[in-house]
């Protein structure tokens, strides 16, 4: 028999962390751990426009604060919808150690609550990292 935890959010196999279905003005945090240097991918989806992310999400060293990753403008695509859904799907490898998976959001245009045409895949409005295989 397995040990349950109770309240556990159930996650999809292969992902590490995940933070979607994220609101209006919300800085949340997620926290996973890797036993070896691991190839992880980055499935983001954010608001952004003129350069600029206003919902947008990184990954930061737990130890010291140190960002690892950060979703910028320049690396996203369009996303569906409204012009200022951004995408970002990449690759990065991260050393053994442990991290925080973290997004922020400004007080406008987020899940559930468009103020334009919502991206093709607004349940994963937030950002998600997978272990690649």
């Amino acid at each position: 028999m397995r040990d349950v935890e109770l309240n556990a959010t159930a996650k999809e196999p292969g992902i590490l962390a995940q933070i979607v279905r994220v609101g209006d003005s919300e800085d949340r945090t997620e926290y996973f751990k890797l036993g070896k240097p691991t190839h992880v991918r980055i499935y983001a989806i954010g608001e952004g426009q003129n350069r600029e992310m206003y919902d947008y999400g990184w990954i930061e060293d737990a130890k010291n604060g140190n960002v690892m990753w950060e979703m910028t403008y320049s690396m996203t695509f369009h996303a569906g919808g409204g012009r200022k859904n951004r995408l970002v799907n990449t690759t990065i490898l991260l050393d053994k150690g442990e991290y925080r998976l973290r997004y922020k959001s400004d007080d406008s245009h987020s899940y559930n609550n468009w103020n334009t045409d919502p991206p093709d895949d607004p349940t994963m409005w937030g950002i998600t990292v997978y272990e690649e295989k």
